[in-house]
């Protein structure tokens, strides 16, 4: 009886061992699975981020190749967006001549004021926030009333002060003592560092800049934009301002530079956004400057549609 026993235990103490090992392979072979198929899915990912960056860079030479283009062909460059299917890439596009921005460098309060008044409703905080852009593009160290020099910076625990000299470009705001994030990314595209002047060109102004403008309404400036968009297609004769602004338009200076956005996406998860700043010398246009960006910020609503090739 007690070598049957022994028999029973050492078949029992076998039989536990085989599924210990079973389980074992039972967990190798899932981790085994899990990461091929995590491996599998990287690959893919990766493979539609480069087809997607391949596709936003066909965006920006689609935008180059509109500009060499004439009459109503040609896009009227005030942002709106232009959208196509791009092999398995769903793109858009969007063509703003820089004229039709506010430069940040030479912008005068009044401008400067009304483009922060979208976003900053205090009127405290809006004043102080212009005097510090004022005070960080001019030469002196000379504070304005509610402005920001070395020593205010300082005191906010800043490491340094303001530059004391122009803008090199738009990121530059951001390092501005009283801009924050959410400010920063309202008005950084309706602002450029290329115009040179303290005028913008109504004709190709983005809403936000044309609200911007004294006298300026919501309903009188999307009927303007409407307006706008319509005498271009039908080659008539641009529409004027319904509004008195002209201490802050200029409409003779156009067709030098112009900044891109195209975004290309590729089902739910891949999207990728590139810029794109382009100078026109002599009739052809040329990027100066290229970025790529792989984010998750939305690709934008469409405001018209192109099928087909480029």
């Amino acid at each position: 009886m007690q070598c049957v026993s022994l028999a029973s235990r050492q078949r029992a103490v076998v039989l536990i061992s085989v599924l210990w090992v079973l389980l074992l392979l039972s967990l190798l072979v899932t981790n085994l699975t899990l990461s091929g198929r995590s491996f599998a899915r990287q690959t893919q990912n990766n493979e539609q981020a480069i087809v997607a960056a391949e596709a936003a860079d066909g965006g920006i030479v689609w935008a180059l190749w509109n500009l060499q283009r004439s009459g109503t062909e040609r896009w009227l460059a005030d942002g709106s967006g232009h959208s196509m299917l791009l092999g398995s890439s769903e793109l858009w596009v969007s063509l703003q001549d820089e004229s039709g921005k506010v430069d940040l460098n030479y912008a005068p309060t009044e401008l400067l004021d009304g483009l922060l008044a979208l976003v900053v409703e205090d009127d405290g905080r809006r004043e102080a926030l212009v005097a510090a852009i004022e005070d960080w593009r001019d030469a002196d160290d000379l504070i304005r009333l509610n402005g920001a020099e070395e020593a205010e910076y300082l005191a906010a625990g800043r490491s340094r002060g303001p530059a004391n000299r122009e803008f090199y470009d738009i990121e530059e705001l951001a390092q501005v003592l009283g801009m924050t994030p959410r400010i920063y990314d309202r008005i950084r595209w309706s602002l450029t560092v290329d115009n040179g002047t303290r005028a913008i060109n109504p004709l190709f102004a983005p809403f936000d800049v044309l609200m911007a403008l004294p006298g300026a309404s919501e309903i009188a400036v999307e009927q303007f934009i409407d307006d706008r968009r319509q005498a271009w297609l039908d080659q008539q004769a641009m529409p004027t301002l319904p509004f008195d602004a002209s201490l802050y338009i200029d409409a003779s200076r156009s067709g030098v530079n112009y900044s891109v956005q195209s975004w290309a996406r590729i089902g739910p998860w891949t999207e990728v956004r590139q810029q794109a700043l382009i100078t026109v010398r002599g009739g052809l246009p040329a990027v100066r400057k290229q970025r790529t960006l792989f984010d998750t910020a939305e690709m934008p609503g469409r405001d018209s549609t192109d099928g087909g090739e480029p």
